[in-house]
């Protein structure tokens, strides 16, 4: 879907979509993955990761505080499990279902990626197209927006950046240090839900209507 080979397009599209600012910019910060390594909200570690400065640019939520994340991420697993398996693998969803559930959940028309996570985007994509279709629902996938080594590296793939053409939230608020983070995860929450129930509602046939991934 992005081989190396149209590297040239899709740097197009990255100067695009930086320079034009027509998308809402949402950073998010990773910890919702493994519960048991999940790093609590006042760790050091989260503090470095936030803006250096008061930054209204981007809005920044906290994936620990999305759960519907989790659940999209856990329900694309179980389309590939298989029943006659002796026992649970080690891990449920790999890195492929977290992607495509935050690219779904999250409302994400673009992410950036390295040149060697464009074939994990690829893969995210597929299973997002796949769900789509068995389901009957309206689902868009994510185009690249490339990181050059430099760019990724201090975050240690602990923050996933995208653009959106919807914000997740309204209202306007700076995040500078943790409780301001938190505040815009929860406030991001009752957007990312009403997209969760939406989505179950077309997969879940007793839910009745199938209506399109939209708010």
């Amino acid at each position: 879907m992005n081989p190396v080979s149209d590297v040239q397009p899709i740097a197009s599209e990255c100067q695009r979509v930086r320079a034009e600012g027509a998308l809402s910019s949402i950073t998010l910060l990773t910890d919702g993955e493994v519960p048991g390594q999940r790093v609590p909200t006042s760790s050091p570690m989260v503090a470095s990761l936030l803006p250096q400065r008061t930054c209204a640019a981007s809005q920044w939520v906290l994936e620990s505080l999305l759960p519907d994340i989790r659940t999209l991420a856990m329900l694309l697993a179980s389309q590939r499990a298989s029943l006659d398996e002796a026992a649970s693998p080690a891990r449920f969803a790999d890195a492929a279902d977290w992607l495509a559930a935050r690219i779904a959940v999250l409302g994400l028309s673009h992410v950036e990626v390295t040149l060697s996570g464009l074939a994990q985007l690829d893969e995210a994509n597929r299973r997002l197209a796949a769900l789509a279709q068995r389901s009957r629902v309206s689902l868009a996938t994510a185009a690249p927006v490339l990181l050059t080594r430099t760019e990724a590296a201090p975050s240690d793939g602990r923050v996933l950046r995208g653009w959106a053409a919807q914000p997740l939230f309204d209202h306007q608020t700076v995040v500078n240090d943790i409780s301001s983070l938190v505040q815009c995860s929860l406030a991001a929450h009752r957007r990312c839900a009403f997209r969760l129930q939406h989505l179950l509602a077309a997969v879940v046939p007793s839910h009745g209507v199938r209506p399109t991934l939209q708010d």
